[in-house]
Parts: structure tokens; sequence; C-alpha cells
């Protein structure tokens, strides 16, 4: 007869046979598992490289073209603007390097650079509207801009806020015009001396910084805008508005043959400056636009986008899907 004794035994063999089989087969299967692992980590590692020597041949070829397209940039531009006086302001925000190169070409495109005005954050800082208008105040009332639209002033009494007066005198002192009566109907010319005490002001306070400037009024101007932010924001909006007035106080009422925006290919979309103007319906139509300006290419389409407006047309231009294509046709 079996006694208790025996079924326990038999009990604890089959478990324990149990216990040995999961550890035995757990180990195969850990192994299996391991080596799948190690196979698919392997591929993927493997993928990865052949991934990144693609990137840097392509960085390569990107490199070798913008090198290519910069030496060529002088021969497709000479000419383009001979006779013609182009200022360059940079808006807070704008690539500084940019701005310079851009000089650079104009002068290849026999324009005469009349200077770079660099715009600074501190015209939009609230803190600093009582000093802005401080500022202004100090200026001869017949030196100052007004704005030009939509609702033309021509003195800092009118209530405008002081940016958007401080904007206006910048804009009347880079073409050396600005309205010829508060109604901002017309254009009347400042003298030389005006136009740099102007910038002198807003220099000194701390809201611009001025550079190789000449005594020599702009007929064309080109304003470089900053990358586009990585959200919108009210504070966003408030600036795109301002300097969206500016682009009109530069160009309204005849003050210059014309205004080209340009930007990086970021601004080109919403929401950045360049968005921000082609849904304009006064900027869309008087000022052009340019992007990828912070490159060679970007920089020729400018030039070409600039002698387009000197000859009376506006157009929106660069390499990520704007509406005219490319480049303007200058034939």
């Amino acid at each position: 007869m079996i006694d208790f004794r025996y079924h326990v035994v038999s009990i604890v063999a089959v478990f324990l046979a149990l216990t040995v089989g999961l550890v035995i087969g757990s180990s195969y299967l850990s192994k299996v598992a391991y080596d799948e692992l190690n196979n698919q980590l392997s591929s993927l590692r493997g993928q990865n490289q052949a991934l990144h020597s693609t990137q840097n041949e392509l960085d390569n070829q990107v490199r070798d073209r913008d090198s290519l397209i910069a030496a060529l940039g002088p021969d497709a531009v000479a000419g383009k603007l001979a006779g013609h006086s182009v200022a360059v302001v940079m808006l807070p925000g704008a690539d500084g390097s940019s701005g310079d190169a851009l000089a650079a070409l104009l002068g290849k495109a026999g324009a005469q650079v009349t200077g770079e005005v660099t715009l600074k954050s501190a015209l939009l800082d609230p803190g600093q509207a009582t000093k802005l208008a401080a500022t202004g105040a100090k200026l001869p009332a017949a030196e100052r801009g007004g704005e030009q639209l939509p609702t033309p002033s021509a003195s800092a009494t009118s209530g405008t806020p002081a940016p958007v007066v401080a904007m206006a005198d910048i804009a009347g002192a880079v073409v050396h015009r600005i309205p010829a009566n508060s109604s901002g109907i017309g254009e009347q010319k400042i003298t030389d001396q005006a136009s740099q005490d102007v910038l002198t002001a807003y220099s000194d306070a701390g809201f611009v910084d001025v550079k190789a400037a000449s005594a020599t009024s702009a007929d064309l101007v080109v304003v470089l805008a900053p990358p586009a932010p990585s959200s919108g924001s009210a504070g966003n909006d408030a600036a795109d508005a301002l300097y969206l007035g500016f682009l009109k106080d530069l160009t309204g009422g005849g003050r210059s043959l014309g205004a080209v925006l340009a930007g990086p290919a970021s601004s080109a979309a919403s929401p950045g400056l360049l968005a921000a103007a082609l849904k304009d319906g006064w900027v869309s139509k008087n000022v052009s636009t340019a992007d990828t300006a912070d490159q060679p290419s970007g920089r020729i389409i400018t030039v070409f986008a600039l002698a387009e407006a000197a000859g009376g047309k506006t157009g929106h231009y660069g390499l990520t899907g704007t509406a005219d294509g490319p480049l303007p046709d200058l034939h």
C-alpha cells in the first residue's frame, strides 16, 4: 500500500522537474531572444550608418552647390541695380551676417548701398516706451516721419503708440522722405542732415544700430526679417503689425521706388513675417518678398526682386513654394 510520504515525494519530484524544465527552457528561449534582438540591433546600426553616409553626402552636395551659387552670384546680378541706391534694414532678430553678405552683393549689382540700419528689440519693449517717445520728441517736427498707413499722422502728439511713431521716423530717415502733410498724401524730402539727425538720435538712445551710413537717400529698400518663432503669440502678432506698418512707411505715398522684405525660409511659413506680409492686402500688393535670404541663392533672388521693384512691379519669390516662382522675369 502506497503511504502518504510517497505521495509527497512524488508531488515534490513533479514540481522539481517542472522547475528544472522551466529554467532550462527559459535559458534557451532567452538566448534565442537575445540573438534575435542582437541581430536587429546590428541591422539598425548598419542602416543608421548608411543614413549618416547619405546625409553627409547630401550636406556636401548642398555646400558645393551654395559655393557655386555664391561664386556665380556677382556675375548673375551684375548691373541689375546700376544707378540705384539701396538701404539695408535689419529687423530685431535678423541675421547680421546675412545683411553684410547682401550689402556686398548689392554693390556687385551696381547699387550704392546707403547703409545698414539694424532695429533693436528695445523698440518693442513696453518698458522703453517712455524713453522712446522722449527720444522722438527731441527731434524737430519737420524731420519726423509720421506713419503712413492706416492712420497717418504728422507728429507724436496724435496718441499713436511710441513704437509706431519711431518706426515712421526711421523709415523717413532711411528714404529721406516723409509725408508732406498730416493726411499722409504726397511726400516731402528732408535734408541729408535731418536724416542723419533722426538716425543718430535713435542710435544714441539704444534703439537702432547704424553701419556705414551715407548722406545719400535710398530709392530702394530691402528689409531683412528674423526667423519665424516656434509658435504664434499675441506678442508676435503685435511685432508683425509694427513691421508691416514700417514697410508701408517705407513705400507708401511714393516715398521710394519699392521695398523687398527678405528672410530665411522659416519666415515664409506662419507665424513668420513673410507669411504675414502675404496675408496683408496692402503689403502684398506693394512690397515684394524673397525667402531663403540667408543663403546665396536667396540673396540673388532678393537682388532680382529689387530690380523688378525699381521697374514698378512687385512679386513674391523664393524656394519655398511661393506663388510667383523662384525669380522674377526681368526680360
